[in-house]
C-alpha cells in the first residue's frame, strides 16, 4: 500500500447472500416492535385523555355539588329565621281565616320592617302571597361577609300557613327551595302567676290586704301601667308576695305599707320589688262557649229573683235586690249596668257579650256575695256536663267596671274585667286571679281583704286565651325540585 494507491472502503453488507431470510425476519420483528410501541403510545394517550376527562368531570361534579350545598345551607338558615318570626307573632284566637294573611303580614311587618337584614325592603302582601322581602328581585342576606341569601313566601291553605324558602349561595344561578306548613299553637302567659294583675296603676288605702291563701307568694301583685306611679299604698296596706311593675322609670309610693312583710325602709325590701319586668300577655276573652248554655231571657221582677242560665238583654240595667240566686251561666248582653244588693248567692259564673264602642258598662255588688264553682251544680238536663265543666272563672267581663263593697266569701274562679274597685268591707277568697284589662286605676280601700288561691298558668278558664303563634309541622317538610 502506497500513497499512490488509496485504500478502497466498501460498504459492509448487512446481509450476506446466505442470510437474506434471517434479515427479512429481523426486519419484520423490528416492524412489529415499532407498531407495538406506537400502539402503547396511542393507548397511553387515550388513558391520559380519559384521566383528564375524568378529573375534569369530577371537578365539575364537585363544583356543582358544592354550589348545591352552598345553596342548601341558606335554605336551612332561612327556615330557622322564619320559624323564629312565626314564634314571635301573636295572632288573636278570634281571627277569621278570611283575614288571617293580612293579620300575619301586618305582624311580620312590625317584626321585620326597618331591620338591617331587610336592606330597606318591607313585608308585602300581594295576590294572596306574603313576600319577604316585598321586592322579589331582592334577597335577605344571612351574613354580610358571605354571599348567602334567601327569599320567603307565605300562602294560606285553610287555617294553615305554607312557608316556602328559596336560597342561593356563591353562585347566584344555583338555588334551592324547601316548603313546610305551619299551624296555630296557643300562647301561654305568666299573668296567672300573679294574684292581682292590672294594666293600670293600683291604689291601696286603709287596711287593705292582698295575701296568698296558703303561700304568701300567691299574693303577688303586678302593675303594667305606663303611669309614673304604678302603686300607691297609704295607711296599713300590705301585699304578702312580691310587687312587680313594667315601667322601669316608675316611682311607686309605699308609705307605711309593706311588701312581702317588709316596709320600704327595710334592707330586705328591695329583694321583693321588681322594676321594668317584661309585661305578660293580658288575655283576650271570648264567651261564645258560655252563651250556648244561657237559654232563658230575663224579664220581670228584680227582687228575690232566681236566674237560671239566664240572658240579661242589652239596656235592661236591672238592679237585683233581696236574696238573689244565680245558677249556671248569667250572660249579660251589652250595653248594660247590672247591680246586686242584699244577699246574692251564685253557683256559676257571670260572663258578658261584646261591648259596643263608647258605652259604659258595670257590674256592681253592694251586698254580701256567696259564690261557688259552676261544677257544684247538680248533674241534670238543666246543667249538662259540658256546662259544669266550664270551671275556673267567676267573672269574665271585658269592657266592664266591676265594683265590690261587701264581703264575697269564697269565689270559685278568676275575675277578669276592665277595672275593679274594692271598698268598705269587701273581701274574700278568690280561687284564681284578679286581672284588670284597662290602664285605669284599680282601687282597694277600707278593710278589703283579698285572699288569693291562685291556680297559676297551668289552669286558666275556658274562653280565656292569649292569642296564637305558629309552629311548623315537621311531616310536611318538602324539598322542591329546581
Amino acid at each position: 500500500m502506497t500513497a499512490n494507491h488509496p485504500i478502497e472502503v466498501r460498504p459492509r453488507r448487512l446481509c450476506r447472500a446466505g442470510s437474506r431470510r434471517v434479515c427479512r425476519a429481523k426486519s419484520r420483528r423490528w416492524g412489529f416492535v415499532s407498531v407495538l410501541a406506537m400502539l402503547f403510545v396511542v393507548l397511553f394517550a387515550v388513558i391520559a385523555l380519559g384521566f383528564f376527562a375524568s378529573v375534569t368531570m369530577s371537578a365539575q361534579v364537585a363544583r356543582n355539588q358544592r354550589n348545591v350545598e352552598d345553596a342548601q345551607l341558606p335554605v336551612d338558615s332561612g327556615m330557622q329565621f322564619m320559624r323564629y318570626q312565626f314564634g314571635m307573632m301573636n295572632i288573636p284566637a278570634s281571627t277569621p281565616n278570611s283575614s288571617l294573611l293580612a293579620t300575619v303580614a301586618t305582624q311580620l311587618g312590625q317584626l321585620l320592617n326597618g331591620q338591617a337584614n331587610m336592606n330597606g325592603d318591607t313585608v308585602v302582601l300581594s295576590n294572596g302571597t306574603i313576600n319577604i322581602p316585598g321586592n322579589t328581585a331582592h334577597w335577605i342576606s344571612l351574613d354580610p361577609n358571605l354571599p348567602k341569601s334567601f327569599q320567603a313566601t307565605i300562602t294560606q291553605s285553610g287555617a294553615f300557613l305554607v312557608l316556602t324558602v328559596t336560597a342561593r349561595g356563591a353562585d347566584p344561578t344555583v338555588t334551592r327551595s324547601a316548603q313546610i306548613e305551619y299551624t296555630t299553637a296557643p300562647l301561654a302567659s305568666a299573668i296567672f302567676d300573679y294574684g292581682v294583675a292590672a294594666k293600670g296603676p293600683i291604689t291601696m288605702s286603709g287596711n287593705v290586704k292582698v295575701q296568698g291563701a296558703t303561700n304568701p307568694a300567691m299574693g303577688s301583685v303586678l302593675s303594667a301601667t305606663a303611669s309614673s306611679v304604678p302603686l300607691t299604698i297609704s295607711g296599713n296596706g300590705s301585699i304578702s308576695g312580691d310587687f312587680s311593675y313594667t315601667n322601669d322609670s316608675g316611682t311607686p309610693s309605699y308609705g307605711t305599707g309593706t311588701v312581702a312583710g317588709y316596709k320600704s325602709t327595710s334592707l330586705n325590701f328591695a329583694q321583693h320589688v321588681h322594676a321594668g319586668v317584661t309585661p305578660p300577655t293580658f288575655p283576650s276573652i271570648d264567651t261564645t262557649i258560655y252563651a250556648q248554655y244561657a237559654t232563658n231571657t230575663f224579664s220581670g221582677s228584680t227582687s228575690n229573683v232566681t236566674l237560671t242560665n239566664a240572658i240579661i238583654p242589652p239596656n235592661t240595667n236591672p238592679s237585683f235586690s233581696g236574696n238573689s240566686n244565680i245558677q249556671g251561666v248569667l250572660y249579660v248582653e251589652s250595653p248594660n249596668k247590672v247591680s246586686f244588693s242584699g244577699n246574692c248567692t251564685i253557683a256559676g259564673c257571670i260572663v258578658v257579650a261584646d261591648n259596643p264602642t263608647g258605652t259604659t258598662n258595670a257590674l256592681t255588688f253592694s251586698g254580701n256575695v256567696s259564690a261557688s264553682s259552676i261544677s257544684t251544680l247538680p248533674a241534670n238536663a238543666t246543667f249538662p256536663a259540658g256546662e259544669r265543666a266550664l270551671t275556673g272563672a267567676f267573672i269574665l267581663a271585658p269592657d266592664y267596671a266591676v265594683t265590690f263593697s261587701g264581703k264575697f266569701g269564697t269565689i270559685g274562679g278568676s275575675m277578669i274585667a276592665d277595672s275593679f274597685t274594692f271598698s268598705g268591707n269587701a273581701g274574700g277568697t278568690v280561687d284564681g286571679s284578679v286581672i284588670a284589662l284597662k290602664d285605669t286605676a284599680m282601687t282597694l280601700s277600707g278593710n278589703s281583704d283579698i285572699i288569693i288561691a291562685s291556680t297559676s298558668t297551668t289552669n286558666y278558664p275556658p274562653g280565656v286565651s292569649f292569642g296564637n303563634n305558629y309552629v311548623p309541622l315537621p311531616a310536611t317538610y318538602l324539598e322542591l325540585s329546581q
